[in-house]
């Protein structure tokens, strides 16, 4: 599968390179830049959004293209690694027909990548990063909630728990957040430690909350349940990848979750998008950062649309200024799931949901 993935992606680069044409006809061309894990531990990432992508680009070509101009896909994979991350940004900010970055899909590899961008002026939209300091100013929008208001809505119900965590932003947020609402969050381990295992168990906690990569929470839940421990296991976006049910197993049934964005299969997602997301992908159903990526990159394309109507040709400073004048954050209704004999079943939106979406950045 890996082998078809990285085949079908290179042919939809190159096709992409050369998308939509007239034949006959010479429409001048500009450039979006992608970089996402394509391989490696995370690659579920870049499989899952790279459809998405494709598809809101298919479509305004299309339609006549932006403002007259077709637009391109330039996708480099940096492996979720931040070294990587620095060269591919690189290949992007040389690339002068290229207006605007997409990525990287992870906290370190985006935060990584930031000084690049930032050295040549190009705007960078990052979404599914929790880190509120990315995206907090410059030329960085954030796309999706800040870890602080996952936090609290992880936290509905709970009076007291453990909290396993690998360091990250959402693991960061919710003791504070825990410390302000009068939730004990006792013990904070992280799942390399040795014995954090019997820390938590010795705890008996009625409710574990993980902040881990997927396959790590699969880990942590398998091994939980394998000691005994029958408690409720939470936690965040991360959760609702293959990759957790696939290592968890059995584990993983009763897991809840929240997410910002609705799942495929959802009522809140148009079955035209899944459907179409099937043409694009080969018949792969659309994953959960599909929709996102995809919604995201409309919004790129709407401040393209207003960059070229302003100024007659795209740049990258007037990228900048589109989107800040365009950008409309989604509502972040916080779902809720749970997983049912390996399936994602709805719970419904969070009651810390934001209902309204506000514009800027």
């Amino acid at each position: 599968m890996r082998r078809a993935f990285l085949i079908l992606f290179t042919v939809c680069c190159l096709l992409l390179l050369a998308a939509c044409r007239v034949p006959g006809a010479v429409r001048p061309t500009v450039r979006i830049g992608l970089v996402a894990p394509f391989e490696g531990r995370y690659r579920y990432v870049g499989y899952d959004l790279f459809p998405a992508v494709r598809l809101a680009l298919r479509e305004a070509n299309e339609a006549g293209g932006v403002g007259e101009y077709y637009v391109e896909l330039v996708a480099y994979d940096d492996g979720a690694d931040p070294t990587m991350a620095v060269q591919q940004a690189r290949k992007l900010a040389v690339d002068p027909d290229v207006v605007v970055a997409m990525g990287h899909f992870r906290e370190e590899t985006t935060a990584a990548a930031l000084g690049i961008y930032a050295e040549v002026g190009m705007p960078l939209v990052a979404p599914a990063v929790l880190d509120p300091r990315i995206g907090s100013g410059g030329e960085v929008v954030r796309w999706g909630p800040d870890a602080e208001m996952l936090a609290a809505a992880l936290l509905e119900g709970v009076t007291e728990g453990a909290l396993v965590t690998q360091g990250g932003p959402l693991g960061a947020a919710l003791r504070p957040v825990a410390e302000r609402g009068g939730v004990l969050l006792d013990p904070v381990v992280s799942p390399g430690e040795e014995g954090w295992l019997e820390t938590v168990l010795a705890a008996a906690p009625p409710v574990v909350l993980c902040d881990a990569d997927p396959v790590t929470a699969g880990e942590v839940v398998g091994a939980l349940r394998a000691a005994g421990w029958t408690g409720e296991f939470r936690g965040g976006p991360e959760l609702a990848a293959a990759d957790f049910v696939g290592v968890g197993g059995s584990a993983a049934e009763g897991a809840r979750f929240l997410t910002p964005w609705p799942l495929p299969g959802d009522g809140g997602i148009d079955l035209e998008f899944t459907e179409a997301y099937g043409e694009v992908s080969g018949g792969v159903p659309p994953g959960p950062l599909a929709f996102p990526a995809y919604e995201a990159t409309r919004a790129v394309l709407t401040a393209l649309q207003v960059d070229i109507a302003a100024d007659g040709v795209p740049s990258r400073e007037g990228m900048v200024a589109a989107l800040k004048e365009t950008w409309q954050e989604p509502p972040y209704r916080l779902y809720w799931y749970r997983i049912e004999r390996g399936a994602y079943v709805p719970e419904g939106p969070s009651s810390a949901s934001r209902v309204g979406g506000s514009a800027g950045h």
